[in-house]
């Protein structure tokens, strides 16, 4: 067993062949910087090495799930490696644990999992066109859900999309007020029950045929572009100065 104590900005626990992840950084609405990017990716390098690991379960602590890459912290290295990658490269079933919002990045990750149980009240929102970015990422996630018309749309939009939408367009697999926990050890028996093998390769080949990873290239590269724009840097400065943008 990993020594996850260590960690900053995850809590991460290992019982029972399941690996659970916390996101852990409530003060920061659960953004993801260049330690916690790091600390997933160590995550991700664990469970698939590890054979007595045969699910990964996301949540949250505080009532954000996640807003995304922290802005405040971002930095070029954290280019090096796309969030996309690290959950994609988990190849062990996942499910991801909603009980607050998520924003950009965190929708990401939300769309990595395999099944996604949330409360009714929790919502998913893309920003990145009031940043000056476009969410990539997410719309290539997005368009193996639902109709590639209304992916882009929710992107160009930039909207928030409650719960109960995200359920229709089967980015939520199941909606539950009362009892999370439940759902949660009902898809783990279920998933530890079966060939560990068989699964792991299922979703190895999956991803080979879903996953393109020359269009993630040129995606990623049209981001770095829009990274060295204009729009970006007033889009990042009114972020930080809580105002809303003045586009030139």
């Amino acid at each position: 067993m990993k020594d996850f104590k260590n960690f900053q900005h995850l809590i991460v626990k290992e019982k029972n062949f399941l690996l659970e992840i916390t996101l852990n950084r409530p003060e920061k609405k659960n953004a993801i910087g260049s330690i916690m990017l790091d600390e997933l990716m160590k995550c991700t390098k664990y469970a698939n090495k590890n054979n007595l690991i045969r699910a990964v379960v996301y949540r949250a602590t505080g009532n954000i799930f996640c807003s995304g890459l922290d802005l405040y912290d971002f930095k070029e290295s954290n280019d090096s490696i796309s969030l996309s990658e690290i959950f994609n490269q988990l190849h062990k079933p996942k499910l991801a644990v909603v009980e607050g919002d998520a924003y950009g990045g965190g929708v990401l990750l939300i769309l990595c999992c395999n099944y996604v149980v949330s409360k009714s009240n929790i919502k998913l929102c893309l920003p990145e066109v009031d940043r000056g970015l476009f969410p990539f990422q997410v719309l290539d996630a997005l368009i193996k859900v639902m109709p590639a018309k209304k992916a882009l749309d929710w992107c160009l939009r930039g909207s928030s999309v409650s719960a109960l939408d995200c359920l229709e367009m089967n980015v939520i697999d199941e909606i539950n007020d009362i009892d999370l926990e439940e759902n949660i050890s009902d898809w783990v028996r279920t998933i530890t029950k079966k060939s560990p093998n068989a699964i792991v390769s299922g979703l190895k080949s999956f991803q080979n045929i879903y996953v393109d990873k020359k269009i993630i290239g040129k995606l990623n590269d049209e981001l770095h572009k829009l990274k060295k724009s204009d729009d970006f840097i007033e889009g990042i400065k009114s972020f930080r100065e809580k105002r809303k943008p003045r586009w030139k």
